[in-house]
């Protein structure tokens, strides 16, 4: 990896980024993808005054349709996306109408005052976004206002930078099967404090703190790589607990569209498992938090005393996904945030992931950042799985915007098969 001894920056090969799409109408519709043969797919449906998006490649085809497009075959608003691959940002506008007062005047007068408050909302957050756009070079993914995030975020500022977190939640060299059970304790009886033991301390490590250190892989994206999050023993018992779950296929799926979708795009298995299945699942909740440098009380249900300076009591963190991948199966290059509905006073998004790697595939398996800025290669970065290894990434920027170029895969399994936990943390609120 470069350290400070390249000045310019080589363009990836992977010309792809994130799409949003700007429904500036008061009715819903549908939007479709049109493949190389010509044929739509139904992506999605996007609300009134709403937005949708997806990864995308120069010269894409997309298209708004009204919700009934598979009678009428009406297009509303046909896009292309721009070759240079510098547009993240499309909208369809049929209120106010370029060179035409009077029509603009009629078609905000059918507008109820509801409707009227989110259309301006949207005609505000365009001019901002251009406006951003001339201070910064990128488009502006979330929508203004937006504060900057509320959590923690790690700086990078150059690569092999490394930060040292200590946490109580020491590993498990041995996991007393039989011993644990489900957390039933809510609130403020899950509260550790200082001098209060960990649960099963005869089952763990016998240092008193776990040293945890996270190494910079990437200045854009922000992403670190953490050896040794898990114990053998740890990643044993999450495999175990995989293994017993009825995995289905995943999903894809992202901001407003109101369907998920079973395509080629992700073609692996995959599970869920909260923080209260076990005491080893909470542990991982509690080092998660701690490496992150969040206040675990966020990644649980609440007592409404305890951080009285968020808006809710629910928990920041998503369950764990637990992800199984065969031969040949991947996850095609994808973003993590989706897009809040204009309405939503907190614009939630996820905003880090966690990724933790429970086995070492034969070959093949990383996970790619195809378009990390660096003076090196144009080829991606790619994190080879490592048992008991973590990486972690943000989808946000220090400003409040969507991070472009957090864009990744899992790569196709070449050899053997992988296991993988997402641990995805919302800002500000889930």
């Amino acid at each position: 990896m470069s350290q400070g001894k390249h000045t310019e920056i080589i363009a990836p090969s992977m010309k792809g980024h994130a799409v949003k799409l700007f429904n500036m109408s008061p009715e819903p519709v549908d939007y479709y993808w049109v493949d190389t043969q010509g044929t739509p797919m139904n992506m999605g449906r996007c609300a009134a005054f709403h937005s949708t998006g997806t990864a995308s490649f120069a010269g894409h085809q997309f298209f708004f349709a009204p919700t009934n497009y598979e009678q009428s075959k009406v297009i509303l608003q046909h896009f292309t996306i721009d070759k240079h691959g510098i547009e993240n940002l499309y909208y369809y506008d049929p209120i106010t109408v370029d060179g035409n007062q009077q029509l603009t005047t009629e078609n905000l007068s059918k507008l109820t005052m509801k409707q009227l408050e989110m259309y301006n909302k949207m005609l505000r957050n365009r001019k901002f976004a251009g406006e951003y756009k001339k201070t910064t070079g990128r488009d502006y993914m979330s929508l203004y206002p937006r504060k900057k995030p509320k959590h923690f975020l790690y700086p990078a500022d150059h690569f092999g930078q490394e930060f040292w977190v200590t946490t109580k939640q020491t590993q498990f060299k041995e996991v007393p099967t039989k011993k644990l059970s489900k957390i039933r304790e809510a609130a403020l009886d899950r509260v550790l404090k200082d001098d209060d033991p960990v649960p099963f301390t005869e089952y763990r490590d016998q240092n008193e703190l776990l040293n945890m250190t996270l190494k910079v892989i990437s200045v854009r994206p922000r992403a670190y790589e953490i050896n040794n999050f898990l114990s053998q023993s740890e990643v044993d018992h999450i495999i175990s607990t995989a293994k017993k779950s009825n995995m289905q296929l995943s999903t894809t799926g992202s901001g407003n569209v109101h369907t998920e979708s079973k395509t080629k795009t992700r073609t692996s298995k995959n599970t869920w498992v909260g923080r209260e299945t076990d005491q080893v699942f909470d542990t991982l909740y509690r080092r998660a938090a701690d490496l992150l440098r969040i206040d675990e009380a966020l990644f649980r249900q609440r007592d409404s005393s305890e951080r009285p300076d968020f808006p809710t009591n629910g928990a920041i963190a998503e369950q764990l996904q637990l992800v199984h991948y065969n031969k040949r199966q991947e996850y095609t290059a994808h973003h993590d945030f989706g897009y809040a509905p204009i309405d939503s006073p907190h614009q939630e998004a996820r905003f880090a992931t966690l990724l933790l790697y429970l086995n070492e595939p034969e070959a093949g398996g990383e996970t790619e950042f195809p378009r990390w800025i660096n003076g090196e290669t144009s080829d991606g970065l790619l994190v080879t799985p490592k048992i008991g290894k973590a990486a972690l990434f943000y989808s946000f920027l220090p400003d409040g915007n969507m991070d472009d170029l957090s864009h990744h895969s899992a790569n196709p399994i070449e050899k053997g098969e992988k296991y993988l936990i997402n641990l995805w943390v919302r800002e500000p609120i889930f």
